[in-house]
């Protein structure tokens, strides 16, 4: 869509030399009255004005205000001569954009326009991206309905209203920087940073400078000073996952901050100030850690100000299938006798190992639909890991077979038999349905309510 570009000039020939050089780009509009202008972006949308400031009536300046009354989104630009250029300079504290002065090429307008969409577009994308990240981690897009999830969101809730620093625990993949990230944008540091390191992805010798940052001759190679991602952080949050591997080294240097909020860059004998919220994650048992001296007891009392465990996905089943749904975001349909397969694996590695698989269903099922004879070997046989004696082939099709013997059966009891509905449950069309009841010898008669004694029943469809 072309951005609405409005010329307002006395000078009728100028004016429609702009609007046609203009147009092939642009959506323009010219206007050789200013109060005829004024009215029109009264009822109209524009991107952009672009005014002369010397007019009889109405001069650019009360285009400006009327312009800024109505639409603080309209960026205005001053057309002036050079004898004029205070008054323009008097527009831009007013709120005008820019001012160019006449006489000026068509080059250099198309230069100031083009300047002045690259911000617009730099704001719009910055406004976009804040609107999605501030819907992406809010709280009630963590997934999840079970007691422990919920407990989850009241923690995040309690917390994101203050300043403490939070240790969040868990296995991995159950989305601990996501819960960090929940609470930073739920709180009121949410318009500033929040800034994440791994404690493990770094060497131990550059993670002292990645945290703190360093002075300028500090070591070899340090040719300019570094801003640490501490101070990087101010005013917002810093997420330190892994915090249980960091080495001892770090560690007392971060209880040193934890206690003052102060801190030296390496090499530095300045200390620098901030303002920043710590949340800390591990998977990792901290009490093992601190038996075994590899944990200072003293930096986890610091940490765990308030803390909160992420619960394994193994732990929370039922939330398995929204989570489903929600990963394969409406790609591709799931049988439900595939996510019945799915609800009874153990996820060693949570909702990460769960989303990826559910990627690679996507991508390898050449049906609409994942059926449970898509579901990678492994995962059929779970429930036959004891049957030592059969095949994988074998294997796989006593799982196939009894799952959709079972889920028929279950279908079937709950509909009393009526073959239409049960069908409908789950998506199969009836003649699918009835070819797989022959296959298992299930009849819906056995399902249907029986008539007392003596009476007798219409006949029926299976």
């Amino acid at each position: 869509m072309k951005r609405k570009l409005l010329f307002i000039d006395d000078d009728a020939v100028f004016c429609n030399m702009l609007v046609s050089y203009f147009g092939d780009e642009y959506d323009v509009t010219g206007f050789t009255d200013p109060a005829e202008a004024v009215r029109f972006i009264g009822e109209n949308n524009a991107d952009v004005v672009v005014t002369d400031l010397s007019m009889p009536e109405v001069d650019g300046l009360e285009v400006l205000r009327a312009v800024k009354s109505g639409s603080l989104d309209t960026d205005v630009v001053i057309m002036t001569a050079y004898g004029s250029i205070d008054t323009a300079v008097e527009a831009m504290k007013q709120g005008a954009y820019d001012y160019i002065i006449k006489p000026f090429t068509t080059d250099e307008l198309s230069l100031h326009l083009k300047n002045l969409f690259e911000k617009r577009r730099l704001f719009e994308e910055n406004i976009d991206l804040r609107k999605f990240v501030d819907t992406k981690y809010r709280p009630e897009n963590i997934i999840g309905e079970s007691e422990g999830m919920r407990e989850v969101y009241r923690f995040i809730e309690r917390v994101s209203q203050t300043d403490s620093t939070v240790l969040i625990t868990g296995e991995s993949g159950t989305g601990k920087e996501l819960v960090a990230r929940a609470i930073h944008f739920s709180g009121k540091r949410k318009d500033r940073r929040i800034v994440s390191l791994n404690c493990t992805a770094i060497p131990e010798t550059l993670l002292e400078s990645e945290l703190f940052g360093y002075a300028r001759g500090a070591f070899s190679g340090a040719a300019a000073d570094k801003t640490g991602l501490l101070e990087y952080a101010d005013g917002g949050t810093i997420f330190l996952d892994e915090i249980a591997d960091a080495p001892l080294s770090i560690q007392a240097k971060l209880l040193r901050f934890l206690q003052d909020r102060k801190f030296r860059s390496v090499g530095s004998n300045k200390e620098v100030a901030v303002d920043v919220r710590v949340v800390c994650a591990t998977n990792r048992d901290m009490g093992e850690m601190i038996r075994e001296n590899r944990f200072r007891q003293d930096l986890y009392y610091r940490i765990n100000v308030v803390s909160v465990h992420l619960p394994p996905l193994r732990e929370r089943r039922e939330d398995i299938p929204r989570l489903i749904s929600l990963f394969l975001d409406g790609r591709k349909k799931i049988q439900p006798g595939a996510v019945s397969l799915l609800c009874r694996h153990d996820w060693p590695g949570n909702v990460r190992e769960l989303k990826n698989l559910v990627e690679r269903m996507v991508t390898f099922t050449d049906s609409d639909t994942i059926m449970p004879d898509d579901l990678p070997p492994d995962l059929l046989l779970e429930s036959f890991v004891s049957d030592g004696d059969l095949s994988y082939n074998e294997a796989k099709r006593k799982v196939v077979d009894d799952f959709n013997r079972s889920i028929i059966t279950k279908s079937l009891l709950k509909y009393e038999g009526n073959v239409t509905r049960a069908a409908e449950e789950l998506k199969l069309d009836r003649a699918n349905f009835q070819r797989l009841m022959r296959k298992y010898r299930i009849s819906s008669r056995d399902f249907k309510e029986q008539p007392p004694d003596g009476a007798t029943r219409a006949p029926g469809k299976l």
